[in-house]
């Protein structure tokens, strides 16, 4: 079986049909996608570890990392804040602790959480990203401790809303952006976890 997480790309936010429209459907039946919308990295780091320990059938992950300015705290359940949630804990998270830094190294950090955790499970890791990421004077040790480093972004899989408007719904992919999408996991994941014999 095939695990798909991330946030609301995965999902298939602003898409008519998600289920039967994005991308993870084009891997049979035999997959579960657990991507939310507005999920943070850590959230997508913890509801992936999370899912695999309820259920360790999984044989291949595919997780999409989010862009790194969302965060995560707690507050009778666990909460992802953006600079734009209107609620005290985003304005003082966002004026008095946020840096490209501390944004970037969180990112990091989760791949190699979920890299040390995936170890003996084969997955394939993709994110979004923003530019604001080159700004930043110091990423970290996580970074350089693991081999995504330079991992796919969904620019770089089917270009920017600006640049490709046709793949875009507004700021999510269309469907025609999913089967872009799917049309480079499907190079990656093996072909053996979803075509039937």
């Amino acid at each position: 079986m095939i695990l798909f997480s991330g946030c609301s790309i995965t999902y298939g936010d602003e898409l008519v049909n998600p289920e039967e429209e994005r991308f993870s459907s084009r891997f049979s039946k035999n997959h579960v996608n657990i991507a939310r919308c507005g999920l943070s990295n850590d959230m997508i780091v913890m509801r992936t570890i999370e899912y695999i320990e309820q259920n360790p059938d999984v044989d291949y992950v595919v997780t999409q990392f989010t862009v790194p300015r969302r965060s995560t705290y707690y507050k009778n359940d666990w909460q992802n804040i953006t600079p734009w949630t209107n609620n005290v804990q985003s304005d003082v998270y966002y004026k008095y602790l946020d840096s490209q830094e501390m944004r970037n190294m969180n990112l990091w950090k989760n791949v190699y959480i979920l890299e040390q955790y995936l170890r003996d499970i084969p997955h394939y890791f993709w994110r979004l990203s923003e530019s604001s990421e080159k700004k930043s004077k110091n990423d970290g040790i996580f970074k350089s401790l693991v081999p995504w480093r330079k991992m796919k972004t969904l620019y770089q899989l089917i270009g920017t809303p600006e640049g490709s408007p046709s793949n875009y719904v507004t700021g999510h992919p269309n469907k025609k952006g999913h089967d872009l999408i799917a049309q480079h996991l499907q190079g990656i994941v093996p072909n053996i976890l979803y075509h039937s014999s």
